[in-house]
């Protein structure tokens, strides 16, 4: 079994925050590594966590749990079947999305971006692979002073665009990495065109009902009823924003138990070919891929992995086709670090 110390060194991966638009907080929550001999339900029960984890190996679930509360003012718990916001976990459903489009020759990830919106400064330079694997140079829409002003405005895709379109690139397309949920938006888009449906439309019938995902959708204002749960900052709730602010880069919602069944999905190769399936996992720049951040371990195992973090809400998948192994960390409390719960888990699975 290895140790933490060890699969941290092993995966050559630092959890980075790949978040889309969490507040500001002065709160922190730290995670312990686990003790000798701790099981996994030991290890997260002993940790200050509201939210649900699923972990699995080899095709068996091993914890598949809720923690603590999905509404704590009237005490409604977290379940397995509760349902959170997931931010930018979403673009790896959008990249999917992407290229099942290719797979019927929609589309092309060689495409320019100028064929879809002609209008677009340098759009003739920019890929859909610039865009997906985040290389593009187009600015982050989250990270400009404007943002806080309209991400509670319900806007379409081209409305949203504007808002970051004149915005100068950062780089030469295809010469750098930066982390930009413009580039998803813009993807999101390009989906709508090319299908002729609308993105929630296209990744609920092509990708949720195919996978018998039930409890996962296009995420909804509102939160905080039904099985869905309430987001906390600062142990105060978080208001409602506008699921059409984070679209295609951040607005879908899951459970632990669905995101297995995406796992489940992507491994059996249930939505696109092997071909494209290598498409999806061909690294770029900084070990990230379509909608993935790609890492190899001792044995020249690979990792996929994400995190997500939207108004009080963090998430993180941690998979391997390689060794079977999966892990969802759900969290309704934005401060939580759900990356590094997801790799001490990994710790405590036999991953040799």
């Amino acid at each position: 079994m290895l140790t933490a110390k060890g699969l941290y060194k092993s995966l050559l991966f630092s959890v980075v925050s790949l978040t889309l638009v969490a507040c500001s907080s002065d709160k922190e929550i730290e995670v312990s590594k686990p003790n000798d001999g701790q099981t996994l339900a030991q290890y997260v029960a002993s940790q200050d966590f509201s939210g649900a984890v699923l972990v699995a190996k080899d095709g068996e679930i091993l914890l598949n749990r809720g923690y603590d509360y999905a509404e704590r003012a009237n005490k409604v718990e977290n379940t397995s079947e509760t349902i959170f916001r997931i931010g930018s976990i979403s673009k790896q459903f959008t990249a999917m999305a992407v290229l099942i489009l290719e797979e019927r020759g929609l589309l092309s990830l060689d495409d320019t971006l100028a064929m879809y919106l002609n209008d677009y400064p340098n759009g003739e330079t920019i890929t859909l692979t610039h865009l997906l694997n985040m290389t593009s140079g187009i600015k982050n829409y989250t990270e400009m002073g404007n943002f806080s002003s309209y991400k509670n405005t319900s806007l379409t895709p081209l409305q949203l665009i504007e808002k970051f379109k004149d915005a100068p690139l950062e780089f030469t397309p295809g010469s750098q990495f930066k982390y930009s949920n413009s580039n998803y938006v813009i993807a999101g888009y390009i989906i709508e065109q090319v299908s002729g449906k609308t993105y929630a439309q296209f990744i609920e019938q092509e990708i949720f009902q195919k996978l018998n995902m039930t409890n996962s959708s296009y995420g909804k204002d509102k939160i905080g009823y039904d099985n869905f749960a309430q987001g906390y900052s600062n142990n105060k709730p978080v208001g409602g924003i506008s699921m059409t602010v984070p679209y295609a880069a951040g607005a879908l919602v899951s459970t632990v138990e669905d995101l297995y069944k995406w796992h489940q999905g992507v491994a059996n190769r249930m939505l696109i070919s092997e071909e494209a399936t290598q498409k999806m996992y061909t690294v770029g720049l900084n070990g990230y891929a379509l909608g993935w951040n790609i890492s190899t371990n001792r044995h020249n195992e690979k990792f996929y992995q994400h995190g997500g973090g939207i108004d009080g809400f963090v998430s993180y998948i941690l998979r391997s086709e390689d060794n079977g192994y999966f892990v969802a960390v759900l969290a309704n409390e934005e401060e939580f670090p759900s990356g590094n719960m997801a790799f001490n888990i990994m710790s405590l699975v036999d991953v040799d």
